[in-house]
């Protein structure tokens, strides 16, 4: 028996470049845009994103530290919780997921 704390893997978040294919298939998502310098977030569920637009940095209790920016595609693990320092407003298209990864990144309908 496993005793991870995220679903998907060991960390907290999952984070590549996004290909075409994914800003494609994001474009009708919920929209989110902050310009606040500090975010708090805790994920029930999970969630995956594409950032349209902007800079952050995201840390987690668990000391994972990930800089996101304009054109990355992410993930972040059910019962995460996130503070996104944002640098620059950022724009996000996002949708909530169900606890198992249908393509290894969280997101249905959306392959790395």
């Amino acid at each position: 028996m496993s005793d991870k704390k995220y679903f998907f893997s060991a960390t907290p978040i999952y984070k590549i470049r996004a290909t075409k294919d994914i800003e494609r298939k994001t474009i009708n998502w919920s929209t989110w845009v902050c310009n606040e310098d500090r975010y708090v977030h805790q994920y029930f569920p999970g969630a995956s994103f594409y950032v349209v637009r902007g800079r952050a940095c995201l840390s987690f209790p668990d000391g994972t530290v990930v800089d996101i920016e304009a054109g990355d595609f992410a993930s972040i693990a059910r019962g995460a919780e996130a503070t996104w320092k944002i640098d620059a407003e950022i724009e996000t298209r996002y949708c909530y997921h169900a606890d198992i990864p249908t393509s290894g990144n969280g997101a249905s309908g959306v392959s790395a």
